[in-house]
């Protein structure tokens, strides 16, 4: 099954603040202000792929970031215990987040969307692993922050006209794209696979549309971007301040992916996300082969580069966690 989600026709601007290569300043590839394709669904793709990535994606983080409550049994057991959630427990169905932050919702009135709970969860830090509510009541369902914050980056195919997503969780069309049904026969016709050469502007955009957590769309207005599709530009419509001042007052983890992104667009830099990264595994051991450089110390000491002397704040003003 194929879907086709309906886009805003608005106009796309540049930033001054987002750096431009001088093959960038042409006009750009954009489904700003269109529909979205059709795109071939995970389940289509995991029918082919079923034994070289359906066994790891199932316990895959980006899988897994909003997962069914029935995938977080322990979680499940916290709500229908706890007496400030028991009047909610039947009406749970998913959860958002690791054991630091956890957030519960269930399916909207509303085509593609979710509505948030007002608890705030995380697992204790002792022996009993219990998971405990951090805020104070009392709770209700919220209609609006999950589609205003959160689906761009952990739904797939949002449309930001009416803030509906197609599929929970991250689909392999986030970042392969639009796939030609030829690629049985030719594997370079799909996005960041081994048979095509992708550049680090690429590699970095796809990443970026959901692991930068600082930009705004200027079209919507939503902080994420407005109907991305891997192989656009993502930055004519995606605002993203990558000024030396704002980088240097960013937590290390923003810094790092902001730098390497920068450094991917401008300087065509040869790290990128996947020097260090295997998405499909949800391994960086890549990341103790990659060669040493300043880029490096954002987090490493340089004398040593086995200690990690950046740790960097879990806590983000926009996500929570």
């Amino acid at each position: 099954m194929r879907k086709v989600i309906a886009s805003i026709m608005l106009v796309a601007v540049v930033d001054a603040s987002t750096p431009l290569r001088a093959a960038d300043s042409k006009e750009s590839n954009h489904h700003i202000g269109k529909a979205l394709p059709d795109y071939v669904t995970g389940d289509e793709c995991l029918f082919c792929h079923r034994r070289d990535i359906a066994s790891g994606w199932k316990v895959n983080a980006h899988q897994l970031t909003l997962r069914p409550l029935f995938a977080a049994p322990n979680v499940e057991e916290a709500v229908e215990a706890d007496p400030k959630l028991q009047s909610f427990s039947r009406q749970v169905q998913f959860v958002l987040g690791k054991k630091e932050h956890l957030r519960l919702l269930k399916k909207s009135t509303a085509y593609g969307q979710l509505e948030l709970l007002t608890a705030h969860l995380a697992a204790s830090t002792d022996d009993t692993k219990k998971i405990l509510i951090t805020n104070e009541g009392p709770f209700h369902w919220d209609k609006n922050t999950f589609s205003q914050q959160c689906a761009g980056c952990h739904t797939t195919a949002v449309d930001s006209r009416t803030q509906s997503f197609s599929a929970t969780s991250i689909d392999c069309y986030a970042c392969h794209g639009v796939v030609d049904l030829e690629h049985t026969n030719d594997p370079s016709l799909v996005h960041l696979t081994k048979k095509r050469p992708h550049s680090p502007q690429l590699i970095g955009e796809t990443c970026g549309q959901c692991h930068i957590r600082t930009g705004k769309s200027k079209t919507s207005g939503l902080p994420y971007a407005n109907n991305y599709v891997v192989g656009d530009d993502l930055f004519p419509d995606f605002q993203v301040d990558f000024s030396g001042t704002t980088l240097a007052l960013a937590p290390p983890r923003e810094r790092h992916i902001l730098v390497n992104i920068k450094e991917g667009r401008n300087n065509n830099s040869a790290e990128t996300c996947l020097s260090c990264h295997n998405v499909h595994r949800a391994s960086g051991r890549k990341h103790r082969r990659v060669k040493k450089s300043n880029y490096c110390f954002i987090c490493h000491d340089p004398n040593d580069m086995k200690l990690v002397y950046n740790r960097s704040e879990k806590h983000h003003s926009l996500c929570g966690y």
